[in-house]
């Protein structure tokens, strides 16, 4: 499935993207995209809802304003220097052991909402991320194991002020947590749409340049 949260009339409301290119409002279903909906395994409770009532539901013919496709979660964990790439072009060798930060959850938006420059901001960057969904608690769980976890996929623009993070005061919080710095979205891709997540072309283009 393919699924998203937007907002019309001042509600939020839950939508699904057809293979046939549709936005469809499924609002009806009552269920959300939240970690309680996810971790009671949601996700097959609305397959089972849309066999029976997807024809019904109503094609969305005004402009979407799509909201963070992930109703807050408690933490947005993220991975510095997760790509080979991205450490070559900062100069800097590939960790031994993955360099884990969290972003606040107040930095969580939609993928389309404005990002506000926080003030003094010298070198704000960007960097474009695949973003994994976890639908349940994970606790030490085995490696072989870790994927079932995994309740799909979203992409995430990764926002930084890089002089907040690295030269004024190396506090990777402080520069990468402020309000609208984890746009996400727009659509929550479950884990079976997706057969292979270490194979994907990701892009991001910034006034037309890649």
């Amino acid at each position: 499935m393919k699924l998203f949260r937007f907002e019309q009339e001042g509600k939020v409301k839950l939508g699904l993207a057809t293979d046939q290119g549709q936005h469809l409002d499924i609002s009806a279903s009552g269920m959300s995209l939240s970690e309680n909906f996810l971790a009671a395994d949601g996700l097959n409770q609305l397959r089972d809802w849309l066999k029976d009532n997807q024809n019904s539901c109503p094609d969305i013919n005004t402009p979407l304003h799509f909201l963070s496709c992930v109703e807050r979660p408690s933490k947005i964990i993220c991975v510095g220097l997760n790509y080979a790439k991205h450490a070559q072009e900062s100069g800097m060798a590939a960790p031994a052991e993955p360099v884990l930060f969290f972003k606040s959850t107040t930095a969580l938006c939609g993928p389309n909402d404005p990002v506000i420059i926080p003030k003094g901001s010298e070198k704000t960057d960007w960097e474009v991320e695949l973003a994994v969904i976890i639908g349940k608690k994970a606790t030490y769980i085995n490696e072989s194991d870790a994927m079932d976890y995994v309740a799909g996929y979203c992409l995430h623009n990764d926002y930084s002020e890089r002089a907040f993070q690295l030269e004024r005061s190396g506090q990777w919080v402080k520069g990468k947590s402020c309000d609208s710095f984890a746009p996400m979205g727009p659509y929550f891709v479950t884990a079976d749409e997706v057969s292979d997540p270490h194979n994907l072309h990701l892009w991001l283009d910034v006034n037309g340049q890649r």
